[in-house]
């Protein structure tokens, strides 16, 4: 059984607080697989899981579990970094630890740098003008913005270099499939949002200045 369960409540409070205040020289980071580096206490490990507390932004204090099997690697407070991600291509991790650094740069990047604002723009003035011309038909109204999301999903992402952390990431492949997924997810909520509210304002226009 794990052993912060078994603390009382304000023994617990306590040791979140002491860690809190604890120098910051001795603040653990993990790599996860999403490409983020989690600045943390680690408290506890129990083999298969990290117990963690972590210092929001806005200064809140958190316990947090982690599953060691969405960490790439471990550093703890004077230590070197241990990695814990071993290739198996059974399990789907087809890329080697070298080649996993790539991967989750590429996912890093796309998920700090990458925007989606013209997709966005793109979609606001095409589906307000067809909207605006619909009048106030469903189709017209409904349909672009989920046609417009949906071919998001075609052309390839553009990696732009203003986006890259590190020039060497320019031709690199393995970098560019890391970057592709949170790439297109954000292009493809971008789209659908510019679309459904062009449509909204195109119909909304019809209805005030059109609809005599």
């Amino acid at each position: 059984m794990r052993l912060y369960l078994l603390m009382p409540r304000f023994l617990l409070l306590i040791v979140l607080f002491a860690v809190a205040l604890h120098d910051a020289r001795s603040q653990d980071t993990l790599m996860l697989m999403n490409g983020r580096d989690l600045p943390c206490k680690i408290v506890e490990d129990s083999g298969t899981v990290f117990l963690t507390i972590i210092k929001k932004r806005s200064g809140k204090i958190i316990l947090r579990e982690i599953h060691k099997n969405d960490v790439f690697s471990v550093t703890k407070a004077g230590e070197g970094e241990r990695v814990l991600y071993m290739q198996d291509e059974m399990m789907g991790d087809i890329y080697s630890t070298d080649e996993m650094r790539f991967y989750l740069a590429g996912e890093d990047d796309a998920r700090q740098n990458f925007d989606a604002w013209p997709t966005f723009a793109v979609g606001f003035a095409l589906c307000a003008g067809v909207s605006l011309w619909g009048g106030d038909g469903y189709m017209t109204a409904v349909g672009p913005p989920i046609f417009f999301t949906l071919l998001q999903l075609a052309p390839k992402i553009k990696i732009r270099e203003k986006t890259m952390s590190h020039p060497e990431y320019k031709y690199n492949d393995i970098y560019a499939d890391g970057y592709e997924p949170p790439a297109r997810t954000r292009k493809l909520s971008r789209a659908m949002q510019g679309g459904f509210l062009g449509s909204a304002t195109g119909v909304a226009c019809w209805f005030l200045f059109l609809n005599k």
